[in-house]
């Protein structure tokens, strides 16, 4: 894979930094960023994130190129705050690294026709869909298929890019504001309409891949098709069907797709298509670190924190926060202080997400439960991976001492140290660095309620 990857960059850099190529047309694309505004940054080697991929974009920028990148869809994950804050953020993200267009996804069109409304009459983000309408009470400013006229190697390109989105990915509910047609049945009359004037037609196919396929051997006249859900491995689900490359950006932001084109003989000419991976060598540019930044004080500002719903406690528990823990297991509190856990909550200070719910669960004691961490102003004692984020909150323990209590086992880790976050998680070593010490326990006498 990693052979495969250097002798792209090769083959694309190459006449670029060494033998000073004739001008060429690079289709870049992106799509299924579900949320992933960045890595997360909880071990080394994570690849992807907004400020990653405008370095990438920014580097053809200044040659020959005609450069037209586009997105393929689902730019937020879920619906709520949050989520609303994160697709306008991603909007100014990709109008700054000037993509021309973002085809509607299903989570772009879940997280409502309002929002959409007002992105597409304020924000630089073009959006296409070939086959959904929204109902006329949502004027939203949505283009059926998208031309680009560009000027490459002395000969005039005319680019249609058309966007289409699978019925079968929506949830019902969407389906009270939105009309989806049939892919194949909308893009037949479209194609049409276009191929005698275009050089190339390219489909945003936001469906699963084996429908994508159909689409192409039913209309062998586009000639790229961007597609894929949830496809990990990009690179290497590479198809093509009647010699059009169907080719995916994979999820959650970590790959870019470039697709690049040169005319020989008054024709476009396909060089190449691949899909690369955003890791460490592209270096995080300042206009996406400051966009993020920004992000982050959005999040403070509204105070989300404390905003999200708080699940109760079964049998009227509560949490008590570790330094009560502490005072009859003063041996272990001292070791947990030293620990990862008992750090946890500075981690996130550093880097100023201290106050973004999606990272505050992991690093703080009962978030998103009654009595559970909210701020550091109220609840000091529930920062950091506390005793009770392993061992379940602990106000009957101290009310009823000799009572079992506590006892964990590795479905308990799991909950943070899933595949995405701690992909290297074993238990057997992990326990090793958190395990408690020796210990006289100091007993207090039973209350009664």
């Amino acid at each position: 894979m990693y052979i495969g990857f250097l002798a792209f960059l090769l083959i694309i850099l190459l006449p670029i930094k060494v033998y000073g190529s004739s001008e060429s047309l690079l289709i870049v694309f992106s799509g299924e960023e579900t949320g992933n505004l960045e890595p997360c940054g909880c071990y080394e080697g994570q690849i992807g994130g907004i400020s990653r991929r405008y370095t990438f974009i920014d580097s053809f920028r200044g040659e020959k190129d005609v450069i037209l990148p586009v997105s393929l869809g689902d730019l937020p994950k879920t619906v709520g705050r949050q989520d609303e804050i994160k697709m306008e953020v991603f909007c100014r993200a990709i109008g700054e690294m000037d993509y021309i267009l973002h085809n509607l996804g299903e989570k772009d069109i879940e997280i409502g026709p309002q929002l959409l409304n007002y992105l597409s009459h304020t924000n630089k983000t073009v959006f296409l869909s070939s086959n959904v309408q929204f109902v006329d009470s949502f004027p939203l400013k949505i283009n059926q298929y998208i031309l680009k006229e560009c000027f490459v190697s002395g000969h005039t390109l005319k680019i249609a890019f058309l966007g289409i989105l699978s019925k079968s990915l929506l949830n019902n509910n969407v389906l009270e504001y939105v009309n989806v047609k049939d892919p194949v049945q909308t893009l037949k009359p479209l194609v049409k309409q276009l191929q005698e004037k275009v050089n190339l037609i390219v489909l945003l196919s936001h469906a699963p891949f084996a429908e994508s396929v159909e689409i192409a051997k039913c209309l062998p006249e586009i000639r790229l098709i961007i597609t894929g859900h949830n496809i990990e491995e990009p690179a290497d689900s590479i198809t093509y069907i009647h010699n059009t490359p169907i080719v995916s950006p994979g999820i959650e932001g970590k790959h870019i797709g470039i697709a690049r084109y040169s005319v020989n003989n008054s024709a476009m000419e396909r060089k190449f298509v691949g899909v690369i991976p955003l890791d460490s060598k592209y270096k995080d540019s300042q206009e996406m670190i400051s966009l993020l930044k920004e992000y982050q004080q959005i999040l403070a500002d509204e105070d989300l924190l404390s905003k999200i719903p708080q699940a109760p406690l079964s049998n009227d528990l509560s949490y008590v926060g570790s330094t009560t823990c502490g005072i009859c297991h003063k041996i272990v509190y001292e070791h947990w202080n030293k620990t990862t856990h008992g750090t946890s909550y500075d981690t996130l200070v550093r880097k100023g997400y201290q106050y973004d719910p999606e990272c505050i669960t992991c690093h703080t004691t009962g978030y998103g439960y009654v009595s559970g961490f909210l701020n550091q102003e109220n609840n000091s004692s529930l920062i950091n991976v506390g005793c009770e984020s392993c061992h379940g909150a602990g106000s009957r323990h101290i009310k009823y001492v000799t009572e079992p209590y506590g006892v964990t086992d590795e479905s308990d880790c799991v909950i943070c140290h899933e595949s995405e976050h701690s992909p290297k998680f074993q238990y057997s070593e992990y326990w090793k660095k958190i395990k408690h010490p020796e210990e006289i326990v100091k007993k207090l006498p039973e209350t009664t309620e």
